[in-house]
């Protein structure tokens, strides 16, 4: 499908040279009935205009439209449905010449506007449309309802495009600045518990966590210094601990296994039963929150100085 816009364009050269659609009764004298676009793309041409000349249908999605060669005439073809993701049966294609010849020169930003709200719920799906029916053929060859659109509404202006714009990038503007506030409450909370047990450590808290993480993983944390680590996964017995990266649920995986001490048997035993389950003969590891120091003398075994309850 063409870009509206692009299509304009292409009409304004070509419509000149291209027959109108006639009827006995002027589109503009029809009355036309209203009808919700739920229901009118479910029901055949042929049902809807046996006694009915035109309708205004609510609801509408403007799809796209495209040029089509008819009997030698170029015309307009709008794809209309009452989904966005219509397809088959549920789309209708309308005749649409007229009414973009007109517009091209009463509304020539028309196109570019319906483009620019495409995808926007606000208005593609809102749109309400007139179209009329026009019996054509005869007995030998059949008949077919020829339906073409007269005018369409709910188009918004470039100003309503613009103010939607700026009123988005406000809302987003403060939606980030919320979520940064709340992430920076939620940091000054765990690091008043972190900075509580890293007392006499130079500390490095939660914001740093993937920085932490990875220190430790790799045996890279120095003395003096207590780290906010985060996946911190209980291994044999609560001797090592693996970095478990990822939900734990869609991905997950683990580091290798880092041997590890404890500031005292009572933080041992609290991290063992924060993060050692046994269920029906099964060990459950679950991933906590600890605050660990680099070790010293040789083996640099990193400490664990105790655990941090994320809520």
């Amino acid at each position: 499908m063409k870009k509206l816009f692009g299509l304009l364009i292409t009409i304004i050269s070509i419509v000149l040279i291209s027959c109108a659609t006639t009827s006995n009764v002027a589109p503009s004298e029809i009355e036309y009935k209203e009808i919700a676009g739920n229901l009118y793309f479910n029901s055949r041409d042929a049902d809807l205009y046996s006694s009915t000349k035109g309708y205004k249908i609510s609801d509408v999605f403007i799809l796209g439209a495209d040029t089509k060669n008819d009997n030698g005439n170029t015309e307009v073809i709008l794809k209309l449905a009452s989904e966005k993701n219509a397809w088959g049966d549920k789309v209708r294609y309308v005749y649409a010449t007229d009414f973009f010849k007109n517009i091209a020169v009463a509304d020539p930003t028309w196109g570019d506007r319906v483009d620019a709200v495409a995808n926007n719920q606000k208005y593609n799906g809102h749109y309400t449309v007139y179209v009329y029916g026009k019996t054509e053929g005869d007995f030998l060859v059949g008949y077919t309802t020829k339906v073409t659109a007269f005018n369409i509404e709910g188009v918004p202006s470039q100003e309503q495009i613009e103010a939607d714009k700026a009123a988005e990038e406000a809302e987003q503007l403060a939606k980030e600045e919320a979520d940064k506030k709340a992430k920076a409450e939620k940091y000054a909370k765990l690091n008043a518990a972190g900075n509580a047990l890293a007392n006499g450590y130079i500390y490095h808290g939660a914001e740093e966590v993937e920085k932490n993480c990875k220190l430790f993983a790799n045996g890279a944390l120095e003395s003096g210094h207590a780290y906010y680590i985060s996946g911190f996964v209980v291994k044999y017995g609560g001797s090592m601990a693996k970095i478990e990266y990822g939900d734990g649920f869609f991905f997950s995986s683990q580091s290798n296994a880092v041997y590890v001490d404890y500031i005292s048997q009572k933080v041992k035993g609290e991290v063992v039963e924060a993060g050692v389950t046994n269920l029906f003969g099964q060990t459950i590891e679950t991933p906590i929150t600890v605050i660990v120091a680099g070790g010293k003398g040789v083996t640099k075994i990193p400490v664990v100085l105790g655990i941090i309850e994320e809520k």
